[in-house]
Order: C-alpha cells, then structure tokens, then sequence
C-alpha cells in the first residue's frame, strides 16, 4: 500500500527557454497556414471564375444552337440570304445579350457551311473578365462556340396530291395587297416546297418527289402497264354510254339501160335463103333462128364515203347458127306515078316473101345494166362495247361515234371525226352498296378500286382500269336522240374533264434540270398545271397512295432505297373546295346518271357527294394505316371558310391539316410542311 504513494511524485530537471521554445507546436501551425495563403486564394478564385466561365458558355451555347436553328429554318433556297442571318441573329442576341456576365462585345459569324450550303453554320468568340483571378493577373477568360443546323431527311418520298379543277382558276389576294390565280400561287408555293425540303442525296438521303393532279378523274394511264389496262389484248372492247349507226335502204332505182357489147366469135352478112312471089303477108314466115346461151352475173358496192350502194348485172350471150329474117313485099298495081316532076309508068309487081339468114360462130356480146340504193342514215343512243385496243396506244384513231354524212349530236354539235387517248382513266369495278353510313373502318373486298395495292388479273376486265373516251360519250332521253358530252361547254362547265398527267416519284438535282426518265423539269412540269373540271376528292388520295405505296404498282421502285435506309412517305394534298359530285359528271366512275357504278343514277347530287366523302375516309384510314403520313392544306378566301370534316379527319392528326387564305400564307404552309418533313434538328 505504501508503494502506491511513492509513485505519484516526479523526478523534475530544470529547461531552458529554446528548449521549451522548440517544443512548442502552437507557434507551427499559424507559419503553415501564412505559406499556404496565397495557393488557396489562387485554387478558390480559379474554380469562381471558371464557374462563371462555364456558366457563360453553356449560355452562349444555347444562344448558338437556337441561331443555327432558327437560321436553317428561315432558309428556302439552296444557302443563306441575308434576311435568313439576320433572324439568326435575333435569336443568338434574345438568348445571349451584349454584355452578359460582363462578355465583351463581339458579333457571331453566321453563314452556310463552305461544301454544304444548305447547312447553317454559327460561330462566336468573345471574352470575359475574371474576379479574384486578377490578382494574379489573369484578366480575362476566352469563350467561343461553334454549332450547325440541318435537316435530317433520311430518305423522304412526298406525293404531292393536287386539287387542279376548274376553280382553282379564279382570283385570290397575293397576300401583299394584290391579287393572283390560286393555280398560280400554287404553283409558287410547290415549288418553295422544293427549295424548304431540297433535293437529297441517294447515299446520304434520298428525297422524291411525286406529282397526282386530279379533278374528277386523273391522268395516270401512260404510267401503267398495258396489260393492266383494257384494251391491252388485242381487240378488247369496252361498254360506253354511246352511239352506234344505222343504215336503212329503200328500192333501188334503175339507171338507163346497158347496150349489148361485142366480144369475141364471128357472125356472117344477111344471105338470101328464099324468095316466094304471090303470097299474102300471112304466109311469109322465116323458120326459128337459133335462142343465144345467156348468163347473168350481179355485185352490190358500197361507197365508204357517201354510203350509196349500186347493184351492178352483167348479162352475156352466146350465139351459135343462124339467125332469120322474113321480108314481106306487097304486089303493086301498074300504072303512070309521078316521080317527082315526072310522070313514069310502073309496071305492076305481084307481092313476094323473101327469107334471109346470117350465121353466129361462138358469137359473144355483153351488156351492163345498174341500179342504186341511197342509203337513209341515223343513230342509236345506248351503250355500246367499242374497241379499245388501238385506242390506247395514244394513236390518233378514226372515231367511231363520227359518220360524215351525219356529222353531228341530236342536239347539233359537230362531233370530232378522229380521237386521242389523253391518258386519263375509268376506275375498275367497285361496290355501288356503299352508302354515307358505311363503315370507314375497311373496304368492301369487291371494291377493287378502293384497293390500294391489288394488282390487276389481265383475263379480268373488272380488275383492270378502261380509258377515258369523252370523244364516243354522249348522254341521252331515247334511243334516238343523245348529246354528246365532249362539247365545249361541257368541258368548260367541268362536266368532262381530263387533268394534268401525273409523275411517279422522282430525285430532282434541282428544279431547272430534267431527270433520268423525265420529259421536263421540275419547273416546267408544275408550270404546265392546268386548271379544269370537277372536285372528286378520293380519286385524287387513292392514286396518290397508289403511286406512293411500297407495295402494288409500283412496289420495285418504292419498297427500299440505293442506301438501304427507311424511307419516310407522305402525301400533301392541297384543295382549295370540298367534294362536289355530280350526277352529270363524266369521270373516272363513267357517266354516273347512266352507268350508276357508285350509286343508282337517280342519286340526288347531294347524296352522291356524302357517298363519296365515306368512300375518301375509307381511303384515308387504309393510307395511314400503311404508315404513310397524310397532310391537308385548304386553301381558299377566308370568307369561305374552313375545309370541311372529311377533310379534316383525312390529315394524320388535327396537327397535320391547315387552311391558307392568300398566296403568301400558302407558300408559308408548305414550307412549314417541308420543314417537318426534313427533320430540322442541330447537327454540331
């Protein structure tokens, strides 16, 4: 217990003051944290200022990006103009002001891309001061960005399907206080389209362009197969609501009577063969001369002219032995008679029969004896089969519903004497039973001209599309009386029309060039749009689907690409009036009071328009259903009004259909339309 009290004591020694001094780490600590000072300063303001100068940047950045894009969208020509830099401009100077985060004044290069001019191409570089940094004098920091815009096409096939009747005629504001045509400004704003989407590269992403003009029908003929058409075996006929010549004739009437002709054998000079004096006339008979062999022939010509027929009888006779002849002379009393101013005694004559011969060898003689026939000619209003075969070889042929004796329609109108195909088509068979409540959801399987892609079965005529033929067309109230529907009033009232000749998907290097298997360019093409007849909305949307679809018709040029990529299709369909269907039209259904092929012929014109309206939405949901994107761009005086709900609903999505009330807001739709098609997106 006592150790415990001896180990609580120290064994202490004296320290001097440097020893303890030495000791000491109070006095280490504050010496560390001077020398360390001024790398922390230098460690702290570097990481400020470099904040501030990503924080300055990525602002920058933006403002870049957003220029770029709202440059490229500005642009529609092939590179930038100095209107499309200045709306950049606003854009980089909205999302960075002069000044922001104390930058230097500077003005960012805004051009297209050298090698790629319809790239936008934006680049700024400025300054910034530094805060704690200039301490150590550093006084400013750099900054510069870079950055492109572009559209990302891929590969992009566009039908561009366009409404071209007759309305599409009339005068429309040009949005900057004048007027124009609504065709031409369609015409301008298809090509904007051009020049907003541009034309592509096979390799890199192919851009085609498709053209289906239509009104009450469309001119697709002379893109299609022979064989798909009838008419493509040879002596094919189809029924046409036309006319067909009678011919009747009356009793013929004799012309004046032929002379008997020599021909050939011989006959001898009269010889006497007998005389006998004293007997009375009764007695003087010659014996029975030979009867000639006679032989009639008969042949019937028409003139292919005038009609007339002449019967033509050639009577020949052949005579062999002898002919006779009685000369009877009464007897004379002697006696004196003055013989002119003479007086001369006569003896007297008893009377005498003389008999003569004269001998036929093979003796032939001819005569020719005629009569005509004048035909009386008229037609028969019906429907008739013509052949087609010829017809739509596109050569001129001999119409004939056209006679030169009877020249014109029971109405008066001179009939054309000869026909041109012009390329436009009747539609192949189809389901008259649909009606404004059908169903939309699919299509009758018997309505083969609904199908979009079925491919036609050259034995089946109901398969296969027929030629418009306004030239043998004619309506009628009788058999007897018709008027022809291809007269010029009929044409310019749009009951008969045939539309500008469709283009099937084309790359175009620009708009001036004629491509590989074109006829013209891009320009030309569209700048020979005609405006002309009625406004069938569905034939319009189902050609253009047909000669869009990756399947059908056309599926070897359309299921892939040179590069390999998908391809992204859509149909702009521009209109500038709702369906408007009429019993009188002559279209691609035929003469519709007559043939009745979409519905009875006495189907009021209102309740035709809402059948065809169900048969366009059928069409619509079949189009989209192929993944194919559909938009609609109406296009008429604002008065008028919006397109109506078929229309509407027949765009992708209410997102997809527009209305454009002048020029100017027309060209801006589909260049709005074009820019969503490339895909317009930042590509550095």
């Amino acid at each position: 217990m006592g150790d415990c009290g001896l180990m609580g004591k120290m064994n202490t020694h004296p320290q001097g003051f440097m020893s303890r001094l030495a000791r000491n780490q109070k006095g280490n600590v504050m010496a560390m944290v001077a020398a360390a000072i001024i790398p922390l300063a230098a460690l702290i303001g570097g990481g400020l200022d470099m904040g501030r100068a990503y924080m300055a940047r990525a602002r920058m950045q933006q403002a870049c990006d957003a220029a770029a894009l709202a440059g490229r969208r500005a642009m529609t020509t092939s590179s930038m103009t100095q209107a499309n830099k200045d709306e950049a401009k606003k854009f980089f100077d909205f999302n960075f002001p002069q000044g922001t985060f104390q930058a230097a004044t500077f003005t960012p290069v805004i051009r297209s891309k050298p090698g790629e001019t319809t790239t936008v191409q934006v680049t700024a570089s400025t300054t910034m001061p530094t805060t704690v940094m200039k301490i150590f004098r550093y006084e400013t920091l750099p900054l510069s960005v870079t950055c492109e815009a572009r559209f990302d096409i891929g590969n992009t096939d566009v039908m561009l399907v366009l409404d071209t009747t007759g309305s599409m005629a009339y005068a429309i504001s040009d949005g900057k206080g004048g007027s124009t045509t609504r065709l031409a400004a369609l015409k301008q704003a298809v090509k904007d389209f051009y020049d907003t989407l541009g034309a592509g590269s096979n390799s890199t992403g192919r851009i085609r362009y498709g053209f289906m003009p239509y009104s009450s029908t469309v001119n697709v003929g002379y893109q299609l197969p022979t064989n798909y058409l009838v008419g493509g075996i040879s002596g094919e006929t189809w029924d046409y609501q036309t006319r067909r010549l009678l011919t009747s004739y009356g009793a013929p009437v004799d012309g004046p009577p032929g002379a008997w002709t020599y021909q050939s054998g011989s006959v001898s000079a009269w010889t006497n063969y007998s005389s006998t004096p004293g007997q009375s006339s009764g007695q003087c008979v010659a014996p029975a001369s030979v009867t000639p062999v006679v032989n009639t022939t008969s042949g019937t010509t028409t003139d292919p002219i005038t009609g007339v027929r002449t019967t033509t009888t050639v009577t020949t006779r052949t005579t062999n032995g002898y002919a006779y002849n009685a000369t009877y002379t009464p007897a004379v009393a002697g006696g004196w008679q003055w013989q002119g101013w003479n007086l001369v005694y006569v003896a007297a004559k008893p009377s005498q029969c003389v008999i003569t011969r004269r001998q036929y060898s093979s003796y032939v003689e001819t005569k020719t004896d005629s009569s005509t026939q004048t035909p009386q000619k008229s037609w028969e209003y019906g429907k008739f089969p013509l052949t087609v075969s010829s017809f739509i070889t596109g050569n001129a042929v001999a119409n004939p519903t056209y006679d030169a004796s009877v020249p014109t329609d029971s109405s008066g109108n001179v009939v054309a004497p000869t026909s041109t195909w012009a390329g436009c088509i009747e539609e192949r068979d189809t389901d008259s039973n649909i009606t404004a409540s059908t169903s939309t959801s699919s299509t009758p399987s018997n309505a083969q001209d609904l199908n979009i892609d079925a491919l036609p079965d050259p034995t089946q005529k109901g398969t296969k599309w027929r030629p418009h033929w306004p030239d043998v067309e004619f309506t009628r109230s009788g058999g007897s009386s018709g008027t022809w529907l291809n007269t010029q009033s009929r044409k310019d009232g749009g009951w008969n029309a045939c539309p500008s000749q469709s283009r099937r998907l084309t790359s175009y290097t620009n708009r001036t060039s004629t491509p590989t298997g074109q006829s013209s360019s891009f320009n030309s093409y569209i700048d020979n749009l005609i405006a002309v007849g009625g406004t069938y909305h569905d034939i319009g949307m189902l050609w253009g689907a047909r000669f869009l679809s990756p399947k059908g018709i056309f599926a070897s040029d359309n299921n892939s690409a040179p590069n390999g990529f998908n391809i992204s299709r859509h149909i702009v369909f521009m209109t500038d009036g709702d369906m408007s269907a009429y019993q009188q039209v002559y279209g691609a259904y035929g003469y519709q009071q007559l043939d009745a092929r979409v519905a009875p012929g006495n189907t009021s014109d209102t309740d035709l328009t809402a059948i065809h309206n169900t048969r366009l939405q059928m069409l619509c949901n079949a189009i989209k259903a192929k993944g194919i994107t559909i938009w609609v761009i109406g296009f008429r005086n604002q008065s008028e009004g919006n397109i109506q709900t078929p229309l509407q609903n027949c765009a992708t999505s209410s997102n997809h259909w527009t209305m454009a009330y002048d020029a100017t807001s027309l060209s801006q739709k589909f260049k709005d339309i074009a820019k969503n098609i490339g895909g317009l997106r930042v590509s550095q």
